[in-house]
């Protein structure tokens, strides 16, 4: 039986990439939810929970008026309403974390890996304790069911945005040295991403792309709707990126039987296993066009540690809902 109903107001200044699903699970448990990018004030009166994924400016607005500024000096925080945000790698590395003060108004800080939850709670005790929680983020595996396939040739590098962090131009390099190491087979790679301002960056990456003589075996494909079409015929999940908290690349794409071949970016031990990360171009190569392959064990490990059940279920019993 589903508990009373109760008013959410969804803050995501990611356009709801990380919260949708959430969104989407407690409306169907008959919840009223309110989303939006921004801070909203008169949302946050009518909720009974704020909830804000990531501590950006947004989040800051709520105790330092429009702003958005780190001042601390006039807190405004909405009294009688439960305040939680759940925070990811670059909240950590920004510091937004450590001022003792935001423990006084908020009442929960979501921390999704052990690695940065282990360091926030290190860094924060004794004024964060009983309002630190660790929940891992979710793959719905309905949304991306499994596909029993052979090995193939078809690698998905999925960025988002094409900018730095992500690394596409080293998912480029990656696919160049595979065709050399293991010529004579069909490799494709699809990125999936978009070009970002200033326009050098676009530039760049067309120039590396011809200067591989691949231009017929590399797309650059964008936005997609549904993010499992994409995956269908894809064989190997490449993760290229220096900056993840999780990263749903690696997670929707094992969930369909993909082969992971993650970076070894900053935390990536405490959530993936060593035999799907590389550290090198070499070692990315070798997973591809060598090595184990068992799409069984790709969708198992996400059904064992990332389903989205589990993480619904957690939130659900935090805030009762």
């Amino acid at each position: 039986m589903n508990p009373t109903p109760k008013k959410i107001f969804v803050n995501d200044n990611a356009m709801f990439k990380f919260s949708m699903a959430l969104i989407m699970h407690w409306q169907s448990r008959g919840h009223e939810v309110f989303f939006e990018p921004g801070a909203n004030p008169s949302r946050s009166e009518w909720a009974d929970l704020i909830f804000i994924d990531f501590m950006d400016g947004n989040f800051y607005t709520y105790f330092n008026g429009p702003t958005g500024e780190h001042d601390t000096s006039d807190w405004k925080p909405y009294p009688k309403k439960r305040i939680a945000v759940r925070v990811i790698d670059i909240d950590y590395h920004q510091h937004r974390h450590e001022d003792p003060r935001i423990y006084t108004y908020l009442d929960d800080l979501i921390v999704i890996n052990k690695f940065y939850y282990d360091k926030v709670k290190e860094e924060t005790s004794p004024y964060s304790d009983g309002k630190l929680h660790l929940i891992p983020m979710g793959v719905d595996l309905n949304e991306f069911p499994f596909v029993k396939k052979e090995r193939g040739y078809k690698i998905a590098c999925v960025t988002g945005n094409l900018w730095e962090a992500k690394d596409g131009y080293g998912a480029i390099r990656i696919f160049q040295e595979v065709n050399r190491l293991y010529p004579d087979k069909p490799w494709e790679l699809h990125i999936r991403g978009q070009y970002i301002p200033p326009t050098w960056k676009e530039w760049s990456y067309e120039h590396l792309i011809d200067v591989t003589g691949l231009r017929d075996r590399i797309f650059i494909v964008p936005q997609q709707a549904k993010m499992s079409a994409f995956y269908q015929d894809k064989d190997y999940t490449l993760v290229t990126s220096h900056k993840e908290a999780f990263s749903f690349a690696a997670a929707e794409g094992m969930a369909m039987g993909l082969k992971p071949v993650i970076n070894n970016f900053f935390g990536s031990d405490d959530i993936w296993p060593s035999k799907y990360r590389f550290s090198s171009i070499h070692e990315a190569c070798e997973m591809i066009g060598e090595g184990e392959w068992n799409p069984e064990e790709y969708r198992q490990y996400i059904q064992d540690n990332y389903d989205a059940e589990t993480m619904f279920k957690k939130m659900d019993s935090l805030f009762g809902l």
